[in-house]
């Protein structure tokens, strides 16, 4: 596999010199539609001539409200030929939590899927910045509503770009874009990440999976997260192919898996359980995957890897920092372990005040990048959040995890606030904010109860003001309007009072200790069906 020296390793670059060394070989598989190295780099081509002549440039933000496509691609390689930013956006944000993001990037185009331009519409009124909107055919008779105080064009008309390679000056060292990853104490933090770190992560993945040339590298998970980003890049860097799944279909995945001819693919958490316990097959060993990367494994992963024939990889990584550690190809993995750190990266362990730990002790997983731009520049416009997660040169990842005396680590728990439900980070604080803002709603406190997939469901612990009464099919409908599907709580126990310290602090660990109690409801066992 070629390895690009630091000034080569821009994205828009790379695709450009596969597209004239493998031009006619196919990139990407989408359902019947199959489109070559060739076709791809024009197409980018097109989409970044265009977007310049619309007055992108260099640096800008372009926010993308969109599902996984053809278009998407195009757009993301397009920007990354300009050196503009791209700030991919969870399609099922909405309400506040998207204004906040378009606001915070200083997004001032947005691409969307014309089904969700409601969502822009429903903020539109508070997103000043945006200037032009961007949106993708097939839908556009969806499109009413926008204001004529924005320029909107249709997708298809970025097409009549020139198919030239754009006029560029992007350096490896320049930032492709702007991920927001949820926050703990406070609002989501955009992550901002530059084409090196784009390259390296891809690179480092492409080498623990063993791509090559012939692998047909399958992502069903959302383009808008880093996961599916890197599996279609690492792809590129081993002139394969890569098999674009529209979303996770429990039912579908190994028919896919069939269709595409996968030879690799990576799954959430969430799905790798999922999978396991589907009835078996006469035919489960009968599919053309090679290697499996999940995280984290279940138990009987030798089973699985016995039962659909393959060999599974599990690691560790985040937004942040990019995938940093993954289990040795020649090694059985070790149960509870996520693996060793990669030769890019240091890890280790730090107690509270920063001093390593020794093995099996449990601590603070930090990280430090072995190569310039390995890790996230820092957190936009928020430097003191960037100087508080580098503080004494590493990245503090806010995860407890020990180490044993091999090198292997073990993720233990999250020392974040955070949860995590379906492969989605959730941000309690900002569930919080909308149970809140709710006016019969005197506070809340939102955590994490295990859940039977691996991951975690959603508590809220909620207090009314004095005299209100509320159902909780009405708290949770005006949840479901607001924000994300999957951050709305599963569970709700409404009390008098939360428990606090004396400077007014909730104590949350007596709430998870609480856990699911008499008094809690279940959104599931009560046949709540959310929209989504």
């Amino acid at each position: 596999m070629k390895e690009y020296p630091f000034e080569e390793r821009t994205i828009g670059h790379i695709l450009e010199d596969k597209a004239r060394a493998i031009g006619e070989k196919i990139f990407c598989l989408h359902g019947d539609l199959r489109v070559t190295y060739q076709e791809m780099n024009e197409r980018a081509n097109r989409v970044a001539n265009s977007l310049i002549n619309l007055g992108v440039k260099k640096g800008d933000k372009v926010c993308m409200i969109m599902t996984n496509s053809l278009e998407f691609l195009y757009v993301r390689f397009a920007l990354a030929k300009i050196g503009a930013i791209m700030v991919p956006i969870n399609i099922a944000l909405k309400g506040n939590l998207l204004r906040y993001i378009i606001d915070n990037s200083d997004t001032s185009v947005v691409v969307v899927d014309g089904d969700l331009i409601d969502r822009v519409v429903f903020i539109q009124k508070e997103i000043k910045k945006v200037k032009t909107i961007i949106v993708v055919p097939d839908y556009w008779g969806k499109g009413g509503g926008l204001s004529s105080e924005f320029v909107t064009k249709k997708f298809i008309e970025l097409y009549d770009g020139s198919p030239e390679d754009p006029p560029s000056e992007v350096h490896f060292y320049d930032p492709i874009s702007i991920l927001y990853t949820s926050g703990t104490t406070g609002p989501s933090k955009g992550a901002i990440l530059s084409h090196a770190h784009y390259y390296s992560v891809a690179y480092q993945e492409s080498q623990y999976m063993r791509y090559t040339e012939d692998s047909i590298v399958y992502s069903c998970l959302p383009l808008f997260h880093a996961n599916a980003t890197t599996a279609s890049q690492g792809a590129i860097l081993a002139e394969g192919m890569f098999a674009m799944g529209k979303r996770f279909s429990l039912s579908g995945f190994w028919d896919e898996i069939r269709t595409y001819g996968a030879t690799h693919t990576n799954v959430i958490g969430s799905i790798f359980p999922l999978l396991w316990r589907q009835p078996r097959r006469e035919d489960d060993g009968r599919n053309p995957l090679k290697m499996m990367d999940a995280a984290p494994v279940i138990p009987e992963f030798e089973e699985f890897e016995k039962r659909f024939g393959l060999k599974l990889i599990t690691m560790y990584g985040m937004t942040e920092t990019g995938i940093v550690m993954a289990s040795p190809f020649e090694e059985k993995i070790r149960l509870g372990s996520c693996g060793k750190p990669l030769k890019v990266y240091d890890v280790t362990i730090f107690d509270d005040h920063d001093i390593e730990c020794g093995p099996r002790v449990t601590g603070e997983i930090v990280v430090r990048g072995r190569e310039p731009y390995g890790q996230m520049d820092g957190y936009y416009n928020m430097a003191e959040a960037t100087v508080r997660a580098y503080r004494n040169l590493w990245f503090h990842t806010g995860d407890f995890a020990y180490k044993d005396e091999d090198g292997y680590f073990y993720f233990v728990d999250r020392k974040k606030d955070a949860l995590r439900k379906g492969g989605e980070n959730i941000s309690s604080f900002e569930v919080e904010q909308v149970i809140n803002s709710h006016p019969k709603v005197f506070e809340s406190a939102v955590l994490a109860v295990p859940s039977e997939l691996s991951e975690d469901d959603v508590k809220a612990v909620v207090v009314l003001k004095d005299g209100e009464k509320i159902t909780p099919e009405e708290l949770i409908s005006f949840c479901n309007d607001r924000m994300a599907y999957f951050a709305v709580p599963r569970y709700l126990e409404f009390k008098e009072s939360l428990p606090k310290t004396p400077t007014s602090r909730v104590e949350k660990y007596k709430l998870r200790e609480e856990g699911v109690t008499k008094d809690t409801w279940d959104r599931e066992k009560a046949g709540y069906k959310l929209k989504r």
